[in-house]
């Protein structure tokens, strides 16, 4: 039929018609689709950067806050002040060792954790032991480490270690205005860090590097690489001249067109960048290929179209395929006969579940949590953080602290049992509890910027919030008249006798625990037979004109160090205490009269924890011992050797049984109570602690954290309702104390297999 002319024209115009639009629509993606895509590819490119130096970034900095709770939470300068490395076997073992090895489990990116002791000239490592300085030169490097001006810092002063990389993490200890003896330096896992920065560069085409301000390289992302290839060179100059935090540039490199982004991030005194190159060609392909394929084919016709289809709605179809795959157990894809839109759409409902599920239980918890904080610091347990930590951790529980007077309020309740047969013994808890929500609601009446404390003893504090800038004579006023208030109204809808004490005022947050104490100690001052009154510490307790020879601030530290158990602090302390009276008094008599008034101070505070200090000296008078010696440091030292000692020991022997007896409660708590809604601050709560203890002490008697306890005790309980029941999984999650979807994620990373493959093999792993 082709000599046919009509023929042939209508199958050249048929063929034109159906190839030529085909032919057109593939010159125009070839060629403005490729630079569109080129530049959407840098955006794209510089996100994925981005979002890559942020994860980088966040593994980074939670290794550096890990090693800073550590050195704070090991206590480890309890152990290396006066510690003899060849003696003390027991210490080197126990707590310096142990610690290094909890140091080193707890992040990836540890490869080694070292801990150099500059008084003994000494390296502790947990594989190699103590190893002592070949060389001066080696020594020096290390002195170098524990005079450097922050307590925290990296660097690439020593880098010994072959599977470590160039940078270390270092931790001065103990930190502060305290004069460093050791260092605790942690090494990189050199392979953990080439993974996270490997994963830049997927296709190993280009190049992945993170390195200093300087230019100097700390991971190329790939093992084994002795230096810099010539795209890395080539890289790192493109960076260089770029002055902004991110960025995003098109360069041409040996004919090649790469898509370079970087993003810098600071770390403790520097500045590391991220850098990545990868060939544009790379990710223009797939439309390059498909615009020819559209000119080359056109002429196949519908059977080119149908095969066109077929590619365009896998390509479609991939990312719900990949979407269901990462929301089923275990990311593997396998749908077969299910509809994957509905299947979407049931997980996301089910995560919607339980992130609103969380929300509700963060909303429970939060008024327990301010509580709980704010107790603790009126109490001095939070003794260790400054005004700067105070003010942070207040806003994040969202109370306004800056610029702020802070002024002291406690209320008693008293004559309880003469309170017309309302109350009996046994009612305390009650009529506190009462009394708090009646000054809570008078103070939300008032619109105060204020909180009420509640002591669980007949006594309730308020701790009031006014304007930095508000006159003396005012901020007294409205006390004054908040206090009569306080006390008529709770007199009058109790019935029982009322005392209220205005304290004084501070400035500063960490003054309030004190500020609370001399509040409530001077309730003391109060008349027995008068149902209501008012004392005013300004009135009571005028303040003397006398120069006070006596470091104050420091006898605060001693003793709550003493009732801490901080032996090594306390020790310190003492010492400084007495460096400061000898330059505040220049006679001999201050100085011993300043002595033996912390004796009996140090005295008080052991009866008030509870112990006798008669027993602890056994049975001795250390007063007339004390009077007898002329020389100040013989009497602190008779202090430290007859009191403080004595007291440290019995302290700790009676800590340790009571940590582990509060232990044993919270196991047993956990044994009774797997399948309900449980936490670490709710088990702190019911034992009368709080979280962070409980925390630390579960970890040392257990040698698990509370979550990984609670975690196998309940998927324990859960594996032998797989074997021994039919139940459905479902409902052995909601006995175990899960919602399904989470009960089946938790249960495959724990056990390698789904529940259903569990039950169906038996318990048995393959």
């Amino acid at each position: 039929m082709w000599k046919y002319k009509h023929y042939r024209n209508t199958f050249l115009i048929a063929t034109i018609s159906a190839c030529l639009p085909a032919a057109i629509i593939g010159l125009f993606v070839y060629i403005f689709g490729t630079a569109n895509i080129e530049a959407e590819a840098k955006r794209t490119h510089q996100n994925q950067v981005s979002f890559a130096t942020e994860r980088i970034d966040s593994n980074l900095a939670h290794l550096e806050t890990v090693i800073a709770q550590w050195s704070f939470n090991l206590n480890l300068s309890n152990t290396y002040g006066n510690l003899d490395v060849e003696k003390d076997f027991y210490n080197i073992q126990q707590v310096i060792f142990k610690s290094l090895t909890w140091i080193k489990s707890s992040d990836p990116l540890i490869e080694e954790v070292s801990l150099y002791l500059d008084k003994q000239e000494v390296l502790i490592t947990e594989n190699k032991g103590i190893l002592k300085f070949d060389s001066q030169d080696t020594l020096k490097l290390y002195r170098s480490l524990i005079a450097y001006q922050r307590d925290i810092f990296w660097t690439d002063t020593i880098t010994n270690n072959k599977h470590a990389a160039p940078y270390m993490l270092v931790m001065r200890l103990p930190g502060g205005l305290v004069k460093t003896e050791a260092a605790l330096i942690v090494e990189i896992n050199s392979k953990q860090l080439n993974r996270l920065i490997g994963e830049l560069d997927p296709g190993g085409e280009g190049s992945a590097l993170l390195m200093q301000q300087d230019g100097n390289y700390i991971s190329f992302g790939r093992d084994g690489a002795a230096g810099p290839s010539e795209l890395d060179v080539f890289v790192t100059d493109a960076v260089k001249g770029q002055g902004q935090d991110r960025g995003s540039v098109i360069e041409t490199w040996q004919g090649q067109t790469f898509s370079i982004s970087f993003g810098k991030m600071k770390r403790i005194g520097h500045i590391w960048t991220v850098a990545t190159a990868t060939p544009i060609e790379q990710m223009t392909k797939p439309v390059k290929l498909l615009s020819h394929v559209v000119i080359y084919a056109g002429a196949a016709g519908l059977l080119f179209a149908l095969g066109l289809s077929w590619l365009a709605s896998r390509q479609l179809y991939r990312p719900i395929r990949r979407l269901a795959a990462l929301l089923r157990p275990g990311g593997k894809p396998g749908f077969e006969g299910t509809d994957e839109i509905d299947y979407i759409a049931s997980e996301w409902n089910n995560l919607s579940r339980e992130s609103q599920t969380l929300q509700e239980r963060l909303d429970t918890h939060l008024p327990s949590l301010r509580e709980s904080f704010l107790l603790q610091l009126v109490q001095g347990h939070l003794y260790f953080l400054n005004d700067a930590e105070i003010t942070r951790r207040m806003e994040e529980y969202g109370w306004e602290v800056q610029d702020k007077l802070h002024a002291a309020i406690v209320l008693q309740l008293h004559g309880l049992y003469s309170s017309e047969g309302r109350f009996s013994s046994g009612d305390e808890q009650l009529v506190t509890f009462a009394a708090f929500n009646i000054v809570e609601e008078l103070v939300k009446s008032k619109a105060l910027d204020a909180n009420v404390i509640n002591f669980q003893d007949l006594t309730v504090g308020l701790l009031v919030r006014l304007h930095r800038d508000t006159a003396m004579e005012d901020v007294k006023s409205v006390l004054y008249h908040l206090a009569g208030e306080l006390a008529a109204t709770l007199h009058n809808l109790l019935k029982v006798h009322t005392t209220v004490c205005v304290g004084k005022t501070a400035g500063s947050l960490s003054h309030i625990p004190a500020m609370f104490d001399d509040t409530r100690k001077a309730l003391s001052h109060k008349k027995l037979n008068e149902q209501q009154q008012i004392l005013y510490m300004d009135e009571m307790m005028p303040e003397g004109q006398h120069q006070i020879m006596y470091p104050l601030e420091a006898e605060k530290e001693i003793i709550q160090a003493l009732r801490m158990g901080m032996e090594a602090e306390l020790y310190k302390g003492m010492d400084e205490f007495l460096s400061t009276l000898q330059r505040q008094s220049d006679k001999e008599i201050q100085v011993r009269h300043g002595l033996l008034q912390l004796y009996g101070n140090l005295q008080n505070a052991i009866m008030l924890s509870g112990f006798s200090p008669l027993q602890i000296v056994g049975g001795e008078m250390l007063w007339e011992e004390l009077l007898h010696l002329q020389d100040p440091n013989a009497v602190l030292q008779s202090i430290k050797n007859n009191l403080v000692r004595p007291y440290i020991r019995v302290l700790h022997v009676t800590q340790d049984i009571q940590l582990k007896q509060l232990v044993e409660k919270v196991l047993i708590t956990i044994h009774e109570q797997y399948m309900k809604d449980i936490s670490l601050e709710y088990c702190a709560d019911l034992h009368g602690t709080y979280p962070k203890k409980l925390s630390l002490g579960f970890k040392q008697v257990t040698d698990k954290t509370f979550i990984d306890y609670l975690t196998k005790y309940r998927l324990d309980k859960a594996k032998q309702l797989l074997l021994e029941t039919d139940e459905k999984i479902n409902d052995i999650a909601v006995r175990v104390g899960y919602q399904p979807p989470y009960f089946n994620r938790i249960f495959k990373k724990n056990e390698g297999m789904t529940p259903g493959q569990f039950r169906e093999k038996g318990g048995s792993a393959d």
